[in-house]
């Protein structure tokens, strides 16, 4: 990691990210009040840091989010870019923290949160912002199997709350429940992706209960009404963890190392099943 960025108050939060921001629907349901207003609000909760990587193999799926670093990326696509910070900062703002916890809780947590940032960004975000579709993806996405489902729509606007539960336990099915044999090739990838997150989670076995400790601790500081000592706290403890690694600089480089090479396996079959169907299609 390197820039780091350290910001105190909810209103430098809300500025840098409103800078942050390249699609107009996003940047447009942030400045007005909406959607995105709120996710940025709950996750100016509590101060925030935010940094470049610098050895993007192993930090691209290291998710910082957990331990209170937001990590930039780029995309090609501007929509694409603000759907991943949206996803992060969703992770971030709705993460819980329970010192103490046992691995299969902790895990279990980490799947819930997951599941709800996966949601947030990949179907109800096209839910709250319809013109964002069009200008995302080029292909068949997960989300248009529910954006053209009149039940689903009926739903959202007579219910939203039981909408959003809905589209949560319809992911959770593919997740965990639906035979596999009755599953799309978007399907499959869905349930092998949560798949992955256990092995995520195995390669933090020794090491998650300090994460969860300090930043329990650093959530009440600042929640107490000592921002700033608290995101001085976390900062120089983040500084800590990546003055360990002499190379690169990355926080619990170990674990990052660990599970990269799982990552990045699972990318690249992904993407060429994908380019397989794409080209039979």
């Amino acid at each position: 990691m390197k820039n780091p960025i350290i910001l105190t108050s909810r209103d430098e939060i809300h500025r840098h990210v409103h800078g942050l921001w390249r699609s107009a629907p996003i940047s447009a349901s942030h400045a007005e009040g909406g959607f995105i207003h709120d996710i940025v609000e709950q996750f100016a909760s509590l101060p925030r840091l935010f940094c470049d990587s610098t050895e993007d193999r192993l930090e691209r799926a290291h998710f910082c989010s957990w331990w209170g670093v937001t990590m930039n990326r780029t995309y090609d696509n501007p929509a694409i870019e603000d759907l991943y910070r949206l996803h992060e900062m969703f992770h971030a703002a709705f993460m819980p923290y329970f010192p103490g916890i046992g691995f299969d809780a902790f895990h279990r947590k980490m799947e819930d949160n997951e599941l709800k940032a996966s949601v947030c960004s990949e179907i109800r975000v096209y839910f709250e912002l319809p013109h964002l579709r069009e200008i995302a993806f080029p292909y068949p996405i997960y989300a248009d199997r529910f954006l053209s489902d009149a039940s689903m729509q009926t739903l959202w606007h007579k219910n939203k709350p039981v909408a959003i539960e809905t589209l949560q336990e319809a992911r959770r099915d593919v997740m965990f429940s639906k035979p596999e044999h009755e599953m799309d090739l978007t399907e499959r990838w869905i349930r092998r992706f949560a798949l992955q997150n256990r092995q995520w989670s195995t390669c933090w076995y020794d090491r998650y209960g300090e994460i969860e400790q300090h930043m329990f601790e650093f959530q009440i500081r600042a929640l107490q009404g000592d921002r700033s000592g608290a995101i001085q706290y976390h900062a120089a403890w983040i500084e800590a963890q990546a003055g360990q690694d002499g190379e690169d600089h990355i926080p619990y480089r170990q674990e990052a190392a660990l599970f990269a090479n799982i990552y990045w396996s699972n990318r690249r079959r992904y993407e060429a099943e994908f380019a397989t169907a794409t080209k039979a299609g």
